[in-house]
């Protein structure tokens, strides 16, 4: 049971109708102060019969009803109603849904109603008592009343315990026990003194009647006899009474255990029907995941397949890297060759050097000696020789110095030529490498874009998948649920043709007749009254009353046929029933003027019903002459007008009989007849509906799947896009790359020979500088050596020889240096030439860096290409793995659906053969049942008898009467006695019967003083145990909520202790309760010492305690948590939540952490003063619409 909505109209800030609809789960109830919100918990308690304006915070009742505003005047009445799902049938009530009503005037007139019926306040408190939801209940908390819970004294908080323990009823059957005890000892005290009286009379009527002493004796002996008699018959007709209960006993036994199979199959049938929808859902989940799987997989693999390609792309950009790297490695065997070559040549030159500096120590020798010779010459000579000499070695050194210096220049000059035209080839290609870097970029930026434009139309794409996913979904969810809905409707409606097929509910001698029509032995039958009509809904009610008894009438086609049904029942003993020939009965219709224009007045009963035209002269005999009016004042007046003349019967099944005796109460139990058949026949429409829905729902679905599958092949075949333009995208970074590597090659070579350009074109300069010098100062040299030697000629003309020769060794001399020099020269011209060939190396090896570096990193992006490729292959292989699982497990269930299946028709076959068992044992219990009331019928006439002439009852009688020792003997004495008292002729029979009279009214009276002793033991028995099992029953509830109470307020507290004491262990059902508790790392003495929020936490989690042990349908807690903080607000929201399996929450709240916890929210706010209105918010829906579960 659960509340699932509150309605209220003028109550307190509410003037307009308004209705709360809840769910199972946690409501909250949230607004500003003073917007209304504890109106609601008000108005349920209000409706569940509080009393206490004060608790209602009021003064006076009226001030339940809407009081007005400057804008809207006063309500005249206040009106509040629950509904509550009794679907479990927890109240004690038939109807699956209970709306409990209570209205107030401002005349000060008051209702209560129970399912459209007026009821009093105490059958209200009866409906839930013991359900936690009474007015002493612990279901609703209202606005500062949590830490009164705690507060309170303790014979104050027992009325809550008993609630929880259950026991209210057994207080309740104990008062009214006392109060009968009351009564009796009252009647007791009565009936001694009209005994005492009539034992006074006894003695002077005992003395009147002394002629007629005779006649007493045969009278008393006369009434021994017969009471004797009559015993034995009471004897013999009990033990066949015996007899036959035993075996109704045996009967009812087999055809309980026959419908407790045929209902055990039925659950086995539902419950298979249930496995195999579940199976097919998990089936379906299972096909859906596998889909799902798919096309992860495939995506995976798609993506391994890039992978691949960005490999091989890379391959060919470290192939084309490695040529490049060749070509470098061949230029730079061809340096070292170069350096060789000029090393080999450095060293040829060495050995030629040492050479001439070997021949010029030679010559110096012989220079020397030459000189030595010249000795005799003076010393003017030898110094003008001597500096002839020295200006000779000069100009030699500078011819050398001219000669190496124009070599030099030569071979600069050759050497910037070349490199000059290296330069022009080099720039060349720089351009030619420019306009290919262009190229490339061009072909980069338009991949890269097409990727982008590829990969933009991909997403929408993904979108529009994600969109027909989600289409395809819903309409596969709805097209389940109205299958699921079909299932349920088909299994009610099969239960109520099985029920109508079984003849639940049918008189006996009904089903007898029934079943013989459909054996084909009785003819002419066309079945039951209410079979043949069909009525609205709203007039179903009403008809029923109307109907009464006649509803299970029996119509036939002719007096004959109804007389042979007749028979049949007399024959086979299987009771009475009504037949309605077609041919015989005439109805008359009501025909009362000014009828139709009665206010409250709907129709004659026999217009509100449909049957076919051959029975409406039936409907009209059984209805003609009955009116139907809205409520029973509108009846009243109606048959006050027409002074009584016709019933009347309202729509809520009230009636007024012709001449005024009204019959009412609640509802009419006649099986349900019409009812059945209603729902019946709306369960049939409804499934025509539902099949045509389902029908649409598969083509949407159909469709839907459809506009899936064909995006699904849209978005596969673009990925086939995507990845060629991913490969174009890789494969242009990958030639810009290598483009832009050797353009910056090309660059640094460029540079390199510039700067060597610009160096040897210093060097040339610096070359022809020293040659236009040393030219110079070999001239000035000369015209010197010319003056000296003239010099050295005038001193004297013998020396010419020695001049030839030292002039010879002179000029071998020059030769030699000149030889020397231009090897020195030329071994310098190597060096340089090795110098640049460094440089050319140098740049060869940051070149070859470079590409190794380049070289490296595309092996590393192979090598995270090549894992990511094998993690995508393993993940994929995983996904088809769980294809593989899923396929077999959707085997499986399809195997365990067969079996379901199978089980579910063997169950339906022996359903079929109980259900048939079943109605046999039905007509033996109607056969015997029959033949017990017969003879219950003749003990109840003998035993009236023997009231009616000696005022004794059955167990005076046997404890009076003597044992009949022969019944034939007795009865011929019996006899005798007769004539015996017939032959005293005439007697005072006023006497005697005065006397009889007083005797039997004493013996009478004597045995009902007996009786009402009797009574009054029982009664004090039955209080003595009401209070042992309330004693019981309290002491056990108690020690679990005790239990509960512990537990629960350690886990809120997150420590401590607490318990519950009572004040007298020996008097349990009248002490008072306390609560002792103390919080972790306190030591209170006193539950007064505790903070607001410690005392509201305790009584949070005695409440807590109570519902764990006897749960509540549903709780409403008006701002209990308003004292605790947020952590404790928390811990309090979330254990709410915990507990939602039992118990319905209705939480009014202003605290955070209870709304987010709620599964629904209500706002209440007074946007108009005075007036409150409501907002519903469900929280599951806010999420999906702020998409806040992403």
């Amino acid at each position: 049971m659960y509340l699932k909505a509150l309605e209220m109209q003028g109550f307190k800030s509410f003037p307009d109708k308004t209705v709360l609809t809840f769910g199972k789960g946690v409501t909250a109830v949230v607004g500003p102060n003073g917007s209304g919100k504890s109106n609601i918990s008000d108005a349920v308690r209000w409706v569940l019969g509080e009393q206490s304006t004060k608790s209602l915070r009021g003064s006076k009742m009226e001030d339940v009803i809407f009081s007005g505003t400057g804008e809207r005047r006063p309500q005249g009445f206040a009106e509040v109603t629950l509904r509550l799902d009794n679907t479990d049938g927890a109240l004690n009530s038939p109807e699956p849904e209970v709306a409990v009503t209570r209205r107030y005037y401002r005349s000060g007139d008051s209702a209560y109603i129970i399912n459209g019926k007026t009821v009093r306040l105490k059958d209200v408190n009866e409906l839930f008592m013991d359900t936690g939801l009474g007015r002493d209940g612990y279901s609703m908390v209202g606005q500062g009343k949590i830490e009164e819970m705690v507060s309170a004294k303790s014979d104050n908080r027992r009325d809550m315990f008993e609630e929880a323990a259950g026991i209210s009823h057994y207080r309740y059957r104990r008062a009214e026990a006392i109060k009968r005890l009351e009564q009796t000892e009252e009647n007791l005290v009565r009936l001694r003194d009209i005994v005492t009286e009539l034992e006074g009379r006894i003695g002077p009527l005992e003395r009147q009647s002394k002629k007629a002493q005779q006649f007493l004796v045969y009278a008393a002996e006369r009434k021994e006899l017969e009471i004797g008699l009559w015993l034995e018959l009471l004897k013999r007709g009990a033990e066949q009474i015996r007899e036959l209960r035993g075996k109704l006993g045996v009967a009812q036994s087999q055809y309980d255990i026959a419908g407790q199979t045929v209902q055990k199959l039925s659950a086995e049938i539902e419950n298979a029907a249930e496995t195999t929808r579940k199976i097919n859902v998990r089936a379906e989940e299972l096909r859906a995941e596998n889909s799902r799987f798919e096309e992860q997989a495939s995506a995976l693999e798609a993506q391994a397949a890039v992978f691949d390609n960005s490999i091989v792309h890379n391959n060919e950009t470290a192939d084309r890297i490695k040529r490049d790297f060749e070509l470098q490695t061949g230029a730079e065997a061809d340096i070292d060759a170069e350096e060789k070559a000029a090393n080999d040549r450095i060293k040829e030159l060495s050995s030629v050097t040492d050479e001439a500096e070997r021949k010029l120590r030679e010559l110096t020798g012989v220079l020397t000696g030459l000189e030595s010779r010249n000795e005799e010459y003076s010393d003017e000579y030898n110094a003008l020789n001597a500096v002839i000499s020295a200006l000779s070695l000069k100009i030699s050194q500078l011819d050398i110095m001219i000669s190496s210096s124009e070599a030099t220049a030569k071979e600069l000059s050759e050497r910037a030529e070349t490199v000059g035209n290296l330069l022009k080839e080099k720039e060349n290609e720089c351009a030619e490498l420019k306009k290919e870097k262009k190229d490339a970029e061009k072909a980069y930026s338009l991949a890269s874009e097409t990727l982008g434009e590829k990969n933009n139309m991909s997403a929408g794409l993904a979108l529009r998948l994600k969109k027909a996913e989600t289409r395809s979904e819903d309409r596969k969810e709805e097209y389940e649920n109205e299958k699921l809905r079909l299932m349920q409707i088909n299994s009610r409606l099969k239960f109520l043709q099985d029920t109508e097929k079984s003849m639940d509910g049918y008189q006996g001698s009904v089903k007898s007749i029934l079943r013989e029509k459909e054996r084909g032995t009785l003819r002419g039958i066309h079945g039951t009254v209410f079979s043949l009509i069909s009525v609205e809904e709203k007039y179903r009610t009403a008809i029923e009353t109307a109907l009464g008894n006649a509803i299970q009438d029996i119509v036939t086609d002719n007096e004959n046929d109804a007389k042979r049904a007749i028979n049949h029942l007399k024959e086979t003993g299987g009771g009475r029933a009504t037949f309605m020939p077609i041919s015989a009965v005439r109805g008359r219709v009501l025909d009362e003027k000014g009828l139709d224009n009665c206010f409250g007045f709907v129709a004659l009963a026999h217009e509100l019903v449909r049957c076919d035209n051959i029975y409406c002269e039936i409907i009209k005999s059984l209805l003609g002459r009955i009116a139907v009016s809205e409520d029973l004042d509108c009846a009243i007046t109606l048959a006050k007008k027409y002074s009584y003349k016709f019933k009347i019967v309202t729509l809520d099944g009230q009636v007024i009989n012709a001449g005024g005796a009204m019959t009412g109460g609640s509802k009419i139990n006649s099986a349900g007849f019409l009812a059945r058949k209603t729902e019946a026949e709306r369960l049939v429409r409804e499934t025509e509906k539902t099949e045509k829905r389902i029908k649409e729902l598969a083509d949407a679905l159909k469709e839907a799947n459809e506009a899936l599958a064909k995006e699904r092949a849209d978005f596969e075949g673009f990925r086939g896009d995507i990845m060629r333009a991913n490969e174009a995208y890789v494969s242009a970074r990958s030639r810009l790359s290598l483009a832009a590597g050797r353009l910056s090659d090309a660059e640094n070579s460029v540079a390199a020979l510039k700067k060597e350009l610009e160096s040897a074109g210093g060097k040339i300069s610096y070359s022809e500088e020293n040659i236009r010098l040393a030219q110079t100062e070999r001239e000035a040299l000369i015209s010197e050596k010319e003056e000296n030697e003239k010099k050295t000629q005038a001193l004297t003309g013998g020396k010419d020889d020695l001049t030839a020769r030292r002039e010879a060794v002179n000029s071998q001399m020059s030769e030699v240096n000149l030889g020397m020099v231009s090897a020195m020269k030329e071994i310098q011209a190597e060096k340089e030439k090795l110098d640049s060939l460094a440089l050319r190396r140098m740049s060869l090896g940051t070149r070859k860096d470079e590409l190794n570096a380049e070289l490296e990193e595309l092996r590393k992006k192979n090598a995270e290409l090549t894992e990511s490729a094998d993690g995508t292959r393993a993940s994929a292989a995983l996904l088809r793995d769980g294809i593989n699982k899923n396929t077999d497990e959707i085997k499986s269930l399809f195997g365990q659906r067969d079996e379901c299946e199978k089980a579910s028709a063997e169950a339906r076959s022996l359903e079929k053969e109980k259900t048939e068992e079943r109605e046999k044992l039905n007509g033996e219990l109607i056969r015997l049942g029959e033949r017990r009331r017969f003879l219950e019928k003749e003990q109840e006439n003998t035993e009236k008898r023997l009231f009616d002439e000696y005022a004794l009852t059955r167990r005076e009688a046997a404890e009076a009467a003597k044992e009949i020792e022969s019944v034939p003997k007795a009865q011929k004495r019996l006899s005798e006695l007769k004539s015996l008292i017939k032959s005293l002729g005439s007697v005072n029979v006023a006497a005697i019967e005065e006397y009889k009279e007083v005797s039997s009214r004493y013996e009478f009276l004597s045995g009902q003083v007996n009786d009402v002793e009797i009574s009054r033991k029982e009664l004090l028995k039955m209080i003595d145990d009401l209070t042992g099992q309330m004693a019981e029953r309290f002491r056990e509830r108690f020690d679990e909520i005790n239990g509960f109470f512990k537990e629960t307020y350690v886990s809120l507290f997150g420590g401590g202790t607490a318990e519950l004491v009572l004040e007298d262990e020996n008097d349990i059902l009248n002490c008072g309760i306390d609560i002792k508790a103390q919080p972790p790392g306190k030591n209170v003495k006193n539950l007064s010492l505790l903070s607001g929020g410690e005392k509201g936490l305790t009584a949070i989690a005695l409440l807590f305690a109570i519902l764990k042990v006897r749960p509540a349908p549903f709780c409403i807690f008006d701002e209990v948590e308003a004292a605790l903080d947020d952590v404790n607000v928390l811990r309090y929201a979330q254990y709410v939540k915990m507990m939602t399996g039992d118990t319905q929450f209705i939480l009014i709240t202003h605290r955070r952490g209870t709304m987010e916890e709620a599964d629904m929210l209500y706002g209440v706010t007074m946007q108009e003063r005075g007036v409150s209105k409501l907002l519903e918010l469900k929280t599951a829906e806010m999420v999906r619409e702020l998409k806040l579960d992403d």
